[in-house]
């Protein structure tokens, strides 16, 4: 069977819901998993799942329950052969997963200092907090870039609900980040001068923190959901 034949079984109406893997093609139409050829609303039947598979929580013996009907014929392309090396360096590495505790960590660290300044007034807790503020945000810059990778190489650039959300906040976040590390570079003083500009900061370095973990939300939804 060819890919374009494999497209037409895509469990959509009343057509047969098959999935390739490794060169297998299974039948998946009476999994409950698989209702209407839509596996954990990103996956879809009639596709070759491969590269996604490889790096799925679960390990492709869930497979041995379905029913092989055929095998897939490929033609591997030298972007097919890029793509299977970056999915070992990534399988390898974890780039994405590694990186991204660093921003959520420190936005976290720079949200405790600066409630900690508003509290007692230390000068101390308002410096952690900006130079903390500064590395997540410089942080966030190859975390976000990993996430890319991980998307395009184990996703294919799905452009389901979840992986729109989380491109967008993770822009959001950067862009916090960097407007907030401008203007206190252009307001040294701010913290002596409680005025809208200082409201304005606090707000931003409190509400990176709620994005970084709606980010990371997204991201177990992606993995576990």
């Amino acid at each position: 069977m060819k890919l374009e034949e494999l497209s037409k079984f895509n469990g959509q109406n009343g057509e047969k819901a098959y999935i390739a893997y490794k060169g297998k093609v299974y039948d998946v139409t009476n999994s409950k998993r698989w209702k209407n050829g839509v596996h954990m609303a990103r996956h879809k039947a009639g596709e070759d799942l491969t590269d996604f598979l490889a790096l799925a929580p679960h390990t492709d013996e869930v497979l041995k329950s379905f029913e092989v009907v055929d095998t897939l014929e490929t033609q591997e392309s030298s972007d097919t052969k890029i793509k299977e090396t970056l999915i070992n360096l990534y399988q390898k590495f974890h780039p994405h997963p590694v990186l991204i505790h660093y921003p959520l960590g420190l936005f976290f660290f720079a949200a405790l200092m600066q409630a900690l300044f508003l509290l007692t007034s230390l000068k101390s807790f308002d410096d952690s907090a900006i130079y903390a503020f500064f590395v997540a945000t410089v942080m966030a810059v190859p975390a976000i870039s990993a996430g890319f990778l991980s998307w395009w190489i184990n996703y294919d650039k799905q452009t389901t609900k979840i992986f729109k959300n989380k491109i967008i906040f993770s822009f959001i976040l950067l862009l916090i980040g960097i407007f907030n590390i401008i203007l206190r570079l252009t307001h040294p003083n701010i913290a002596a001068n409680p005025d809208f500009t200082f409201v304005l900061y606090n707000v931003l370095i409190f509400a990176n923190l709620f994005i970084v973990l709606f980010i990371a939300f997204l991201g177990g939804k992606i993995t576990w959901a």
